[in-house]
Parts: C-alpha cells; structure tokens; sequence
C-alpha cells in the first residue's frame, strides 16, 4: 500500500507523524489537530514535516487559506484514516466492555427471597464490580470450580476458606390469619396445627427437644423439600413451617408472616457461610463482597433475635 510513497526498503513511520498527518487531513487544520492531540502547533508541523522529509513527498498544500491535501497525501490519508477509525472503535469498545464479573453462587433459600433483592444495592456501592447470581438447592449439585464465592450451610469445597455470616436462629413461622387462630400463647399449641416440614420431620423434631416438649399422640405433618418451600406453603394461611431470617425476614417485616422468636432454637445444619478461595485472582474483589454481605446480614436480622 506504500510502495509508491516509500523510498528506503527500510522506511518505518513514526506512530506520532503518522497521527499528527492523520488528525491535520481530517480536520484540515494544524491548530484542531495540535488541539485534539494535546500539543503545540509546532509539534504537529514538525511531525509532519518529518513525514514528507522521510516519504520524499509533499503531503499538504500550506499555500491557500484552507489546507489541501496533495495527490500523495490523499493516499496516505485514505489508509490512516481507516486505520485510526478503526483503533478508535475497538478502544471505545474495549473501554465500555464490563470486567469478567464476580461468580456467586448462593442456596436456593438464601439467593432467592435475601441475596437476589439486595444484590443492586452492592452494584450501586461499586458499580465497578460486575456480578453473576447463581443459585443451587443442594450440595451435591454444586461446580466449586465456577465459583469465586459460595454461600450456603454447606461445608466448604477443598480450596476454599469459610466464613461464618452471623448465627443464624430458625422459629416457627406462619401467615397473620393462622396466628390468630392459635389455641394459646404456649409452644404446645403450634402441634395442633398443620406443620411444614423441610427435613422429614426431623427439623421439628429437633426444636420440640430443644423446648422440651413431649411428641403428640398424631402430627398433621407435610412435606417439602427446601426450607424456603415450606415457609412459602404457610404464607398462604394454613400451618407453620421453621425458618429463619434470611428466608423469612423480609416477609416477617412487611406482615406476611408472623415469626414467633420467643421459640427460637439452633439448628445444626442451618448456619450459613461464606466459602471462598484466599488466592483467588479476585480476591479483591471478593473482600469488598465479603464486607458488604456481613453488613447486610448483620443489618437484616430481625431485631429480637440475639446478633450472636
């Protein structure tokens, strides 16, 4: 393309003259281009100048008022123009293209009714960190290797540090028109009432020997197979299922639900957690994750429930 402008086999053009003519043929003028180059208009001139020095070719016409192009300069201009379109476009689009995005993975129960709602709210405090929510119902369905952080009541994957959100109470739940309808104000009335469960029976088995409370002659028990499924079931009116704060409390706040904490227990596999790896690439990005989700957990426990 630049055999007919090039003397010496060896001729190599300076990226600076080359964008000094690019800029002054496009906008023929030495003080629009010296303005959007950020420099004098004597650099652009000297640049220039160097140009058709090395080229042995006269690239402008400086005679008449407004600059012309030579037969010469239009020729280089129709190749620098392109080309310098086109870096202009890539680095316009590499610039406005989003990072490779922090993965987080996140328990059905906690993902979809606490994580998935506040989840803008970190976007807005660092719009700078993209985010991709997935979520997993079970241990045994879980790709540790797509992750960067995981968040659930599982162990941790081997690579990956755990970090505990908050202890994490579960109560009985149920809907305001079931609550009313309560025999009275001891635990031993929620055993006449229809019970969720999301663990065959054994997730209220457990908090009836924490309370200790004798099992009743029959149990109106049904089953479910998630936590958050359960608690979903009672919002409708009928029964009470156990669940806690991340999967209940937003619902407990904007009276969906009634949570009856004064029966709170511990239960052994409900403790959330986050897992992630140490030397992670991301692992700035994940500190900021990290210290933004422990203030949100500890900002969205209901308030009678003990912080720790």
């Amino acid at each position: 393309m630049f055999a007919d402008l090039v003397d010496e086999p060896s001729f190599t053009p300076t990226l600076k003259a080359m964008q000094a003519f690019e800029a002054t043929a496009r906008l023929r003028s030495f003080s629009k281009a010296a303005s959007e180059l950020c420099v004098s208009q004597s650099a652009i001139s000297h640049q220039i100048k160097s140009l058709e020095t090395a080229l042995g070719r006269t690239l402008l016409l400086r005679q008449s008022k407004a600059l012309q192009l030579t037969e010469a300069g239009a020729t280089l201009y129709s190749v620098l123009g392109d080309c310098f379109f086109r870096l202009h476009s890539v680095s316009q689009h590499l610039r406005q293209s989003k990072t490779t995005p922090l993965r987080i993975v996140a328990q059905t129960s906690i993902a979809v009714e606490w994580l998935a709602p506040r989840l803008p709210l970190f976007q807005q405090a660092h719009p700078q960190i993209a985010t991709l929510l997935h979520m997993e119902s079970g241990a045994d369905s879980l790709q540790p290797e797509q992750a960067d952080v995981i968040i659930g009541t599982w162990p941790a994957p081997a690579g990956f540090v755990a970090e505990r959100l908050r202890t994490e109470w579960w109560f009985p739940v149920c809907a305001p028109a079931q609550f009313q309808q309560l025999a009275d104000d001891k635990p031993e009335a929620l055993l006449d009432c229809a019970l969720y469960s999301s663990e065959q029976g054994e997730d209220w088995q457990l908090w009836r020997q924490q309370l200790q409370l004798r099992e009743p002659a029959a149990l109106e028990m049904y089953q479910v197979s998630l936590a958050l499924l359960a608690t979903k079931a009672v919002s409708s009116g009928r029964g009470l299922a156990l669940s806690n704060s991340f999967i209940a409390g937003d619902a407990v706040r904007q009276g969906q639900l009634v949570a009856l904490t004064q029966w709170r227990y511990l239960l052994p596999w409900g403790q959330y957690q986050l897992h992630y790896r140490p030397d992670s690439l991301a692992r700035q990005q994940i500190q900021l994750f990290k210290h933004w989700l422990l203030q949100q957990a500890a900002a969205s426990l209901l308030p009678d429930l003990p912080p720790t």
